[in-house]
């Protein structure tokens, strides 16, 4: 097993660097910034002493190791100073840009808003507008029309989730504000009538990719608005643009449930397995140039693209950086290291934003890959793989099986935990999503592609319509099973790592029995 992980540097770093910032985070209103920064460089210098020194190796790691963890707290504690802001009860003018599509809720309008001129430019809040008004039309807004006005901010620190449905079974250990820092939702204002007016602003204080994040916004908007106008039923609508187009607010809680029960929320959620959809299909189109850099990176940039479009969620962050590297690997002809790829990714988003560590997407995300990647082929040992090879049906039923067990046993702590639910019959519901959402994101990119032939995207969207129809029945129907999930389970965080402590003995327990028993093609191990 050791040998595993030295061909791994990067999970030993990535578990540096959570340590860092768990500590830079409890530590937050105890210590300076300054007092990391020195602390930091004094363990840089230190480290660098400790390699031209002929001390022994276990030192010279042992030194950046600590470089790496007070690294870590270093930039919690720049993260913790950053979202701290100052609120005043009067009005200050402002002007920004809308960043989502307006939600209609009991009794209000809201949307996103990125800051572009006033005190909090830059970032995002919430605003909340009334549905009754005189003057400007909130659910008018689109994605990239500039507002102006003069608003009340007021912070998130007291700020509940009241009136959503997202999440809101497991309230206890779901930590709300920690979600909003992540989103960079740094307040919140209510925009009475007459206190906005539509107005062209300027973006000169927006980073990069907040530009780029609004122009792939606006397309993204017009393909929802298309689909709204092909759809054959509103579940259709909300399923679809929620699994291609990551637009969460048509889905009913009645659907949300069905989904959560039969245990396919992931397919709902836009993750590794649309992108990996995504990246199969943008293959199979740019395969055919003969220049392989090129279409490497053809590849590359859609799938970028995509992220960005699609509000580049964690989950999707994680799996657009390792596929990245995995067509960068591929361009150059070396083999690749799927858990360094993981850790990379993992290094990415927690550099970005150390909030990342408490969310509930990116753990489940991470964690859901870590499983395949660790369980995968320690399952395979029980089936020949000749056996697998003769038989391709087989092979992959083997596959689906080994594959959801592997993302199970590493989700299913998490769940519980977060959401006090178990799912029993998740096996059943992915061989009946993964390949009903294969067919749907195909024949969704090919509807989307066909804006230039409407009467044959109208037929196309049809039978979008029939296979989300399909896959709605049949994840109901498994969640309408007797004894599909266990509900109100209470798990404490001490139980949650003692379960994790069982799924790590089991692991080392396959590990050593595949040294001790080859996988075999032959025979099979008297156990």
């Amino acid at each position: 097993m050791n040998s595993k992980l030295q061909l791994c540097p990067l999970l030993r770093v990535v578990a540096m660097l959570i340590v860092g910032i768990v500590l830079g985070d409890v530590l937050a209103d105890k210590v300076d910034v300054r007092v990391w920064l020195g602390a930091f460089v004094v363990s840089v210098v230190a480290a660098f002493a400790a390699y031209n020194t002929k001390v022994g190796p276990m030192v010279q790691s042992l030194m950046l190791f600590v470089c790496i963890i007070i690294g870590g707290a270093l930039r919690m504690s720049v993260g913790v100073e950053q979202s701290r802001y100052s609120f005043i009860d009067t009005d200050e003018p402002f002007a920004a840009v809308v960043a989502s599509l307006p939600v209609e809720r009991e009794k209000t309008v809201r949307c996103e808003l990125i800051v572009a001129e006033g005190r909090f430019a830059g970032h995002r809040v919430y605003a909340y507008m009334p549905k009754k008004v005189d003057v400007e039309q909130p659910m008018a807004l689109s994605i990239g029309d500039g507002i102006v006005g003069k608003a009340q901010f007021k912070g998130i620190d007291d700020y509940t989730r009241q009136g959503d449905t997202d999440n809101r079974r497991g309230g206890a250990h779901f930590d709300y504000q920690c979600w909003l820092k992540v989103h960079d939702i740094v307040g919140r204002t209510f925009l009475s009538n007459g206190e906005w007016r539509r107005e062209v602003v300027r973006l000169d204080n927006l980073s990069g990719v907040q530009r780029v994040q609004l122009k792939c916004g606006t397309l993204r908007e017009y393909l929802l608005k298309r689909y709204r106008e092909l759809a054959t039923s509103d579940e259709a609508y909300a399923v679809v643009a929620a699994m291609t187009l990551g637009d969460k607010s048509g889905l009913t809680t009645e659907l949300r449930e069905s989904f959560s029960v039969s245990g396919a929320s992931h397919v709902l959620a836009l993750s590794g397995l649309h992108l990996g959809i995504l990246y199969a299909l943008l293959t199979m189109i740019f395969g055919g140039i003969r220049r392989r850099a090129l279409a490497s990176m053809l590849v590359i940039v859609a799938v970028w693209g995509y992220a960005a479009m699609v509000g580049m969620p964690l989950s999707l962050l994680r799996s657009a950086v390792m596929l990245t590297l995995y067509t960068l690997t591929q361009m150059a002809l070396r083999n690749n290291a799927s858990l360094n790829f993981l850790a990379f990714a993992a290094l990415v988003v927690l550099l970005s934003s150390p909030w990342s560590l408490w969310d509930v997407g990116f753990q489940m995300s991470f964690f859901a890959v870590l499983g395949i990647l660790l369980f995968n082929e320690r399952f395979r040992i029980f089936v020949s793989r000749k056996f697998l090879k003769a038989h391709p049906v087989a092979n992959w039923c083997f596959s689906m099986v080994v594959v959801s067990v592997s993302a199970q046993l590493m989700v299913a702590p998490l769940v519980a935990y977060y959401f006090g639910r178990y799912s029993c019959y998740f096996l059943l519901s992915n061989f009946i999503a993964i390949p009903l959402a294969t067919v749907l994101v195909y024949l969704s990119v090919v509807m989307y592609a066909l804006f230039f032939v409407p009467g044959v995207q109208g037929m196309v969207a049809m039978a979008v319509g029939w296979v989300a129809k399909g896959l709605t029945e049949a994840l109901g129907w498994v969640a309408s099973l007797p004894g599909a999930s266990v509900d109100g389970i209470e798990m404490s965080a001490v139980q949650l790592w003692l379960v994790y402590s069982v799924v790590a003995v089991v692991y080392a327990l396959l590990f050593y029995f595949e040294k001790m028993y080859k996988p075999f093609d032959n025979y099979r191990p008297k156990l």
